[in-house]
């Protein structure tokens, strides 16, 4: 069978797979700083390989080159999600955020292709606390196919099977193997189905014609909705908080914007607020180490603006890498820049700064307790 016919039955055969449906990514508990290190890898990598394009010349029309897919999953259950990005025939990676660094997670270098190399594909089972990339190449020649998923801070491989053809058979003859075993099409498919129980299966087919299945996912797609979906993290649409706000029980003006569900106060604001109870802060601009610095149980001297209500309408907002320090200290803080000021989110100045916060969904108030 020539090149073209093996790839065409691979097709007709990972097309019958079921396979699960295109959405935006999910974030899970990434964080803003972690969507924008997984951005800045897919510009590198776009500038490596080439942004996505669908090849014209006779044979290859429609075969997708360039930096073609991009996708958060989230390999081993722990709610942050790693970005798995492919350029078709000219490599796959995978990437890892965690403690403030991006890593690269070793897999395969070579995308998947079923068949031949005419025919590359991704394909992940993914369930509610693991999921599995599946790599191979040149599979209908016995070559083996490796699930692989992340374990602590390495990529693993978790299982090993052959499902290929004796190519030199008058009629091909099926060859199937688990973890190096022979097994008949009855035990190969029971063992694939009992390993990937429960799991999504999602196959994403770099052509665009004339193989793709029309049940196959795009790469484009998932590419598309994953810079959209990081996006929201790091340029969000900030909106002025309706929100009310007391400290120790007494009305508070002060002014937030809600991003992602979060309030975000200017940090002057919230030292005047603060000044002359116990977790009153001094608010410095430190230009030597181009930083904000903040100084504990000390009084707050005004520069004039804190507290002035916020102008009406949504705003765009973009992650800022000020950095904050305390008596010192650096602090890990999320904060976004909205009209040329840095807004932090309550929560972390709250724990950073030794003042409560809680919520009290029926009367829509923040509340802000000093002790």
């Amino acid at each position: 069978m020539n090149k073209i016919g093996k790839a065409m039955l691979c097709t007709a055969l990972t097309g019958a797979i079921a396979v699960g449906a295109a959405g935006a990514a999910d974030l899970g508990t990434l964080s803003p700083q972690g969507a924008k290190a997984y951005l800045n890898q897919i510009t590198t990598l776009q500038n490596k390989y080439g942004k996505a394009a669908a090849r014209t010349d006779d044979g290859f029309q429609g075969l997708l080159t360039g930096l073609s897919m991009a996708k958060l999953v989230d390999m081993d259950g722990d709610t942050i999600p790693e970005l798995y990005c492919a350029a078709a025939h000219q490599g796959q990676h995978m990437y890892s955020y965690a403690d403030g660094k991006i890593y690269e997670l070793i897999i395969p270098k070579g995308v998947i292709n079923f068949g031949t190399d005419v025919s590359p594909c991704t394909q992940f089972y993914v369930g509610k606390d693991k999921a599995y990339l599946v790599s191979g190449q040149e599979v209908m020649n016995n070559n083996p196919v490796t699930f692989w998923t992340k374990q602590g801070d390495k990529a693993v491989v978790v299982l090993t099977y052959t499902d290929g053809f004796d190519w030199d058979a008058e009629t091909p003859t099926p060859v199937k193997t688990i973890n190096g075993q022979s097994v008949t099409a009855e035990e190969f498919s029971s063992a694939i189905l009992d390993f990937t129980d429960d799991m999504d299966e999602q196959y994403y087919s770099f052509w665009e014609s004339p193989y793709n299945s029309d049940r196959a996912l795009s790469p484009r797609a998932a590419l598309q909705d994953t810079i959209a979906s990081l996006r929201r993290l790091t340029n969000p649409t900030a909106k002025v908080s309706t929100h009310k706000v007391t400290l120790n029980g007494e009305s508070a003006k002060l002014g937030a914007y809600t991003i992602n569900g979060s309030n975000y106060f200017k940090l002057r604001d919230l030292a005047k607020a603060l000044d002359g109870l116990n977790t009153n802060f001094e608010v410095k601009w430190n230009a030597a180490q181009q930083r904000i610095d903040l100084t504990s149980r000390t009084a707050y001297t005004a520069v004039g603006g804190e507290q002035a209500a916020l102008p009406s309408g949504n705003k765009a907002a973009s992650l800022t890498n000020a950095s904050v320090y305390l008596d010192g200290k650096p602090l890990n803080l999320t904060a976004y820049s909205i009209g040329g000021n840095n807004y932090f989110k309550l929560r972390d100045l709250g724990d950073a700064l030794g003042f409560g916060v809680d919520w009290n969904a029926n009367t829509m108030t923040m509340i802000l307790t000093v002790k």
